[in-house]
């Protein structure tokens, strides 16, 4: 199954290790951290079934670099599954992500999330929280998450990928056109093959 994780880590790295451990688990699994691209450059995701959006939680919310680079990025019926690792603890994070896989007709399947070393603004005077994590076993629910959803996913996304790509060959090779679109169609192919009549 094509899958590939798009990822920003930029505070302690906690969520890059999840990224890590899952593409050393599975190795056709391709990673891109967002922070590695222009400032107008997106991949081009029409050939994975399955992506990854991971990221850290600043402030009760995914990276917005990552946001703004899925919004160019993503396309009607991708199949998206997101990791976070987070500092504190509430069962809201990861709303912005489903909204912006909403706008764009994509799919959010499941999530995983766990504690991170945060030691950001006021946490650092008193020596951050979620000292030690993510731990191995934060890193080892990853893996597992993964290795659950591609289990219960694969065959089905490979089928859908498979569905979709004809049907996008298909309204490629036949454009659908708007009333009027159709309506000046039909008079110009009337009379472009109408022939020259004689004239005496």
């Amino acid at each position: 199954m094509k899958t590939i994780i798009l990822y920003r880590s930029k505070h302690r790295g906690n969520t890059k290790k999840l990224v890590d451990a899952i593409a050393a688990f599975d190795k056709g699994v391709e990673t891109l951290d967002i922070a590695t691209l222009g400032k107008d450059e997106y991949p081009d995701l029409s050939s994975y079934r399955l992506i990854g959006v991971a990221s850290g939680i600043y402030y009760g919310h995914f990276d917005r670099d990552l946001k703004r680079v899925l919004e160019h990025s993503l396309s009607y019926g991708d199949k998206i599954f997101g990791l976070m690792t987070y500092g504190g603890a509430n069962k809201w994070y990861g709303r912005d992500l489903v909204a912006v896989c909403q706008l764009k007709m994509a799919s959010v399947l499941t999530m995983y999330g766990c504690r991170g070393f945060d030691s950001w603004g006021l946490f650092r005077l008193f020596g951050g929280i979620g000292v030690g994590h993510p731990n191995e076993e934060d890193i080892q629910g990853a893996v597992d998450f993964y290795a659950r959803l591609r289990e219960d996913y694969e065959e089905i996304l490979e089928q859908e990928w498979q569905a979709r790509s004809r049907r996008l060959a298909q309204e490629a090779a036949h454009p659908r056109r708007g009333f009027f679109s159709n309506l000046v169609h039909r008079v110009t192919s009337r009379f472009s093959n109408r022939k020259e009549e004689p004239r005496g």
